[in-house]
């Protein structure tokens, strides 16, 4: 089987190399993973400092703690009876902080591309129809004005071409 490269501005990325980002993108699609790597940015947390903080139960944390330490995002360390989790790529935190800036500008470009443009004048609603034509619809007599002209001279005949004249 032949090996797919993938050029993304100066770096050529092969499709093992393109497997490994999307195990650290699969890493991070939840909001509680998002949760837990930003806590273990700041410090160190033991499991039920977690559970405490994000206020949900030990096995739920537990079960996105294991995903995280099987992407290499996080590793773990027994202390005693407890065991202590650590953030071994700060990246991460780094590509979250990314995100939420993206997110942030993007939800800006959105909102600002829905409010309407002070420059534009509207006529008219988007949501009323074009009119019928009718003497009682004004909007419909001018929409339809081009086709009214049109039908005006639909009986006339068509003259026929001046004649060509001779070639000498």
């Amino acid at each position: 089987m032949q090996t797919q490269n993938w050029v993304v501005g100066m770096n050529t990325f092969s499709d093992s190399d393109l497997d490994a980002g999307e195990a650290i993108i699969g890493a991070l699609d939840s909001r509680l993973r998002v949760q837990i790597i930003w806590r273990l940015s700041i410090r160190d947390h033991f499991v039920h400092e977690l559970v405490d903080g994000l206020g949900k139960s030990q096995p739920l944390i537990s079960q996105h703690l294991r995903v995280l330490k099987r992407s290499g995002i996080v590793d773990s360390e027994r202390r005693g009876r407890e065991v202590t989790y650590r953030l071994v790529l700060p990246q991460a935190a780094e590509i979250i902080e990314s995100a939420v800036r993206l997110g942030l500008h993007a939800r800006e470009r959105q909102l600002s591309q829905t409010q309407p443009n002070t420059d534009v004048v509207h006529i008219g609603h988007l949501t009323e129809s074009r009119g019928s034509g009718t003497e009682e619809d004004p909007v419909g007599q001018m929409a339809h004005a081009p086709a009214a002209a049109a039908a005006e001279h639909a009986n006339e005949t068509i003259p026929a071409p001046a004649p060509v004249p001779p070639v000498s």
